[in-house]
């Protein structure tokens, strides 16, 4: 009983993802892309393969970030927010397997937006091969969603904390990377979202990527995505 209905609440969240997020997410992309990539246009310089991937690791990141962010808020908290689940558990449906569940399907479904703004760049300015991008736009929304996940399953409100946690990181890596001391032990304990910037110049150069920085990337998030699970079983869903 509880796999059926699962089964039919991923019609619903395949849908809430379209109408919710996804249009949301390519107004965006378009958005930030168009921003990157017009001021090149404009001087009718003549775009080569090495140059487009210049251009579309520029835009990557910083477009890749924001949808991430947009993407993942409220994946948890708005239901709870907005009362939905009195509607989504009134049916026997285990809770952290219908959240797992909605994070499996808004990760596909990011990477189907992404994927389309990858189209819309080979369209209009040069084809490059997705392979690459993709797999660099699947390791951010994984680096990042653990710990959204988490978070979301604690506030009702969870952006300002998301947006504090990752900036916040951002900014103490960037200013305490070399200190010792307790500012060490402090960003030791940050998620190591410093390691992203460095993974795609290697992914669009070679195709490869490093596999300790993703190994920590992906183990701080997925203890953090248990975590989430964790509270999602033991507290009061209201």
């Amino acid at each position: 009983m509880t796999r059926d209905n699962l089964r039919r609440y991923s019609l619903w969240q395949m849908r809430d993802f379209g109408r919710d997020r996804a249009i949301a997410l390519l107004i965006i992309g378009v958005a930030l892309g168009f921003a990157i990539v017009a001021p090149v246009r404009m001087m009718h310089m003549a775009v080569t393969e090495v140059s487009a991937k210049q251009l579309i690791s520029a835009s990557l990141q910083q477009i890749v970030y924001v949808c991430a962010f947009v993407a993942l808020n409220g994946i948890v908290s708005t239901d709870r927010k907005m009362g939905y689940y009195r509607f989504l558990f009134s049916k026997p449906v285990s809770i952290p397997a219908y959240y797992a569940q909605q994070f499996l399907i808004y990760f596909v479904g990011f990477l189907a937006v992404m994927a389309i703004l990858l189209g819309i760049f080979a369209f209009f300015i040069y084809p490059l091969s997705p392979v690459g991008p993709l797999i660099y736009c699947a390791i951010v929304f994984l680096s990042l969603g653990g710990i959204s996940f988490f978070i979301s399953s604690l506030f009702r409100v969870d952006w300002p904390i998301l947006a504090g946690v990752f900036l916040g990181s951002a900014l103490l890596h960037s200013i305490w990377e070399e200190s010792e001391g307790w500012k060490h032990m402090v960003i030791a304990v940050l998620p190591p979202l410093n390691k992203l910037a460095a993974i795609l110049p290697t992914i669009m150069a070679d195709g490869t990527v490093d596999t300790n920085s993703i190994l920590w990337l992906f183990g701080y998030s997925l203890l953090f995505f248990l975590a989430g699970l964790y509270v999602l079983r033991r507290r009061p869903f209201s």
